[in-house]
Formats: C-alpha cells, structure tokens, sequence
C-alpha cells in the first residue's frame, strides 16, 4: 500500500474547511482501494492531482460522470465552493458503490493481516491468497465484504497505525451491544445489513466535519 505523505495543499480552494475534509477522504480511498497514482508517497494536493486521480477511475469505469463533473469544476476560472462539494461527494459516493478488488486485496493484507481479513470476509486463508494473486477471480459475495473493509480503512489510516487499525476491528464496542466490527462483518449476509451501517458510521466519525454538509 502506498504509503501516503501530504507535503502541501497548493490550492487555497482545497484547504476550505468544508472542501478539505471531503479531498483527503478521496484520497484516503485511493489508498485502500489502489487508485492512486503509482509511486506517489508525498504528495502535493491540487487540481492537477484531482484530475488525475479522476482520470485513473475513469480508465476503471468508476465514477465516470462525477469525476467529469468535478474536473469541469476544478478547471473554471472561478470555483464555486457548492458545485466543488457537490462534485467531490458525488465522486466518493459513486467509489463506495464500486467494488475494486484488485486494487484492494493487497492493501487490506498489509493492514490487517491474512488471518482478521480471511474471518471477516468469511473465506479460507488460502482462498483469500489465490483470490489476491489474481489467480481466481473474486467471488461477488467475498468482493463487497472486501469492499466494505477497504472504506472502513480510508476512513482508519489517518487516525492508527497497522496496530491500531487491527485493534479496531477487533475490540468490542457498546454500540454494537458488545460485538466487535469483525464480528459484525463476518456476521452480515448482504451489504444492506443495518449492523454494517453501524460500524461504518463509528469509522466515520473519526472523519469529524468530513460528512458535514
């Protein structure tokens, strides 16, 4: 998994407090779900950036139109702050309804470990390595548990580290009425379970006035 650094926020647009916590939730999922541009560490947060990671999910098929939308946003001679917002959650919306296992495997296994992830996406350890590899391809049921792991991540790595991240999932929680979110995801059955609402909304609320509107 790339190893995220941001050294500077070029545009006075992006670091608006309404506008940046919704920049670096996008770039949060590039990093657990594999889009984000290749060798990138430190990164200098721009429109130039935005467009292309606008770009890498467009060759994807992900998020075509917001992306579009939002790179027709980003290059006006004057930004509107709503049309800004309204481009960038439309764009981390449409990701979250998308699936991406190749691209989600690896950064997953690097946070968590074989073990938590083969539990909470209920499948063999030896399974979740062919399925990584590309040597099967994921099954659709195993993909949206994957996929529901890589968003409760993008919202978990700029708060822990591995250690922390995997003592997340794994420590019991009140309002889940003592369960822990590995228990839950291993337990839900389809992606509308209420359970995973909750735990999502606790990974969230680390993002504080990221969901603001």
């Amino acid at each position: 998994m790339v190893e995220l650094r941001v050294a500077s926020i070029s545009d006075p647009l992006l670091r608006a407090p309404r506008s940046l916590p919704l920049v670096l939730q996008l770039v949060a999922r590039g990093q657990t779900m594999g889009f984000l541009p290749e060798g990138e560490g430190r990164i200098e947060l721009s429109r130039d950036y935005l467009e292309e990671l606008g770009r890498r999910l467009r060759l994807e098929g992900i998020a075509a139109l917001p992306t579009a939308r939002l790179l027709e946003v980003t290059r006006g001679d004057e930004i509107d702050d709503d049309d800004l917002l309204g481009a960038l959650r439309a764009t981390i919306a449409a990701i979250d309804a998308s699936p991406r296992p190749e691209g989600e495997w690896e950064p997953a296994r690097e946070l968590l470990g074989d073990g938590l992830l083969a539990g909470m996406t209920r499948i063999s350890e030896s399974s979740l390595r062919r399925y990584a590899s590309g040597e099967r391809r994921t099954p659709d049921d195993t993909a949206w548990r994957l996929h529901v792991i890589a968003r409760l991540l993008a919202s978990l790595v700029g708060s822990f580290n591995e250690y922390g991240v995997r003592r997340w999932f794994e420590r019991p929680r009140r309002a889940l009425e003592g369960a822990t979110p590995a228990e839950v995801l291993e337990r839900a059955e389809s992606e509308e379970d209420g359970r995973l609402e909750q735990v999502i909304e606790l990974a969230d609320q680390l993002l504080g006035a990221a969901n603001a509107t």
